[in-house]
């Protein structure tokens, strides 16, 4: 009987040889220009990650991201979707703009994680993914998001900035970490 309930409970030690950690980022702000009427145009801008996701050796269990996308002019409706690369050539205080009929060369492959939307004049609009995607920028020291956004009507008032700003970008990361080697003294031959 005895040798029974420790069959049982072995699975359940050597679940707990792990540790769940959840992480959230400190804010970070992100400018993306506007340059475009009618036709979309591509923005790519890097992004250095927070020390806490990087090179990290954990098990990524949930990871969402949240943030306020203001649209600043007063004048202009802004259309945009955002995608995330590993890969890109822009530095963070230098974003790249690339034309539709030339967009990056890795735009094919990045992922979108924002799907389109319409920003209004003068408006936070907060936004939340949870999008598989995010799940690749854990570990890394820089990724690049290419925005693809364009003035979609006009009104009355101060046009510029003409710009979005992406706002308090908040990496909400739920993690574990396995502690190797103790499942050796936990298992049938260790009890």
């Amino acid at each position: 009987m005895r040798r029974h309930f420790l069959a049982l409970l072995c699975p359940l030690l050597l679940t707990a040889c792990s540790a769940e950690l959840a992480v959230d980022t400190p804010p970070q702000s992100v400018t993306i220009p506007v340059t475009s009427v009618i036709k979309p145009v591509y923005v790519e801008v890097a992004v250095d990650m927070p020390a806490e996701t990087q090179e990290l050796n954990v098990d990524v269990k949930d990871i969402s991201v949240s943030l306020n996308v203001f649209n600043p002019s007063k004048a202009f409706t802004l259309k945009s979707s955002a995608r995330l690369s590993l890969t890109g050539n822009a530095t963070p205080d230098k974003p790249i703009v690339y034309s539709d009929n030339n967009p990056p060369p890795y735009y094919a492959t990045a992922e979108e994680f924002l799907p389109e939307a319409s920003y209004p004049p003068n408006t936070r609009t907060p936004v939340f993914t949870d999008s598989p995607t995010l799940v690749k920028a854990i570990g890394k020291k820089r990724v690049w998001v290419i925005v693809n956004n364009t003035v979609t009507q006009a009104g009355i008032g101060d046009a510029l900035p003409l710009e979005l700003r992406l706002e308090d970008i908040i990496l909400h990361v739920v993690v574990s970490k396995p502690f190797q080697g103790l499942e050796g003294a936990l298992g049938p031959s260790g009890l």
